[in-house]
């Protein structure tokens, strides 16, 4: 850090279209690979930027370093990755006169335990380098979990039934700034929010709802049409909200109930789906995640 001040190097992330959040990887080999490779890209540039960059590439998640530094050579850049790999130019030497030549080694090896067909290099003399390797894409827990939707015979009822045209959602949660962010992504896709403290007082306006809120005119209107719930709560919990919703007489038992949760553990998932859960999304939550919940069950134009 104190290298980029003095030089007052630019240093950028650029990443886009990824489809994944997150990915199973052992956080601890990438990220060493990741200093290694941006301090050397720190040590050979005098000026200009430094930009880690993550892009898909089939199956496999790119990730790259690029810099504006001294580059290298064509017939240089074999002798890179080798053991005590230094090379001998006189500008390079003045560049890095603490290295021993095993960081892009041990860098290399170090992806490929991780799945990689190992680092690739781009460069120009001159100009600059760009050092960059591909990772399986493998999903992650979180992420089969938020993926996953449970169907039963009650959710294929749901869908067999005249459909419910109320784009109103349910929003339970105790933090009012966690509440606050939700309402913000619904309001923005002309969702009307019905706000609750906790389960108990989510499941008393929903008990309410038909006395408060106006029917779209379908047979089976509910009023609310989706549930999106914290999962820890106090007086009525996210699971005895699911309970308790259950236990309603059609058509709202089967009114979709997302929990909404900040850990994700197994045991949870799995209770949740038992109870009767429709999916969990977890905190922080994305705006693509609540377009992907709000297109299943709401009349999204």
């Amino acid at each position: 850090a104190l290298q980029v001040q003095i030089k007052r190097l630019n240093l950028a992330i650029e990443y886009s279209g990824l489809t994944l959040r997150e990915f199973v990887c052992d956080r601890q080999r990438l990220t060493q690979v990741l200093i290694n490779l941006i301090s050397n890209a720190i040590k050979f540039t005098r000026e200009g930027e430094i930009k880690l960059s993550i892009t898909e590439a089939g199956a496999f998640y790119r990730i790259g370093v690029h810099d504006t530094g001294l580059g290298i050579r064509e017939h240089d850049k074999e002798k890179i990755f080798r053991s005590f790999g230094m090379l001998e130019s006189e500008e390079y030497h003045s560049l890095n006169n603490h290295g021993v030549g095993l960081g892009l080694m041990i860098s290399n090896n170090l992806v490929k335990a991780l799945g990689s067909q190992g680092i690739m290099c781009e460069s120009e003399y001159g100009k600059g380098s760009k050092f960059y390797f591909d990772l399986p894409m493998e999903m992650s827990k979180r992420e089969e979990d938020e993926m996953r939707y449970k169907t039963t015979a009650r959710k294929e009822s749901f869908d067999l039934q005249e459909r419910c045209f109320c784009k109103r959602v349910l929003v339970v949660d105790d933090n009012e700034y966690n509440l606050m962010v939700l309402r913000r992504m619904l309001t923005k896709r002309d969702v009307e929010v019905i706000e609750a403290y906790d389960g108990k007082d989510g499941f008393d306006k929903l008990h309410s709802s038909e006395v408060q809120y106006p029917t779209c005119g379908a047979v089976n209107c509910r009023r609310i049409n989706l549930i999106l719930s914290d999962l820890n709560m106090p007086r009525m919990d996210g699971f005895d909200l699911i309970k308790a919703v259950r236990r309603l007489k059609a058509p709202h038992n089967i009114l979709p109930i997302v929990l909404v949760s900040a850990f994700d553990k197994k045991e949870d998932v799995a209770t949740g789906f038992s109870l009767g859960m429709d999916g969990i999304l977890y905190k922080p939550v994305s705006e693509e995640r609540i377009v992907d919940v709000l297109s299943q069950y709401l009349p999204l134009e």
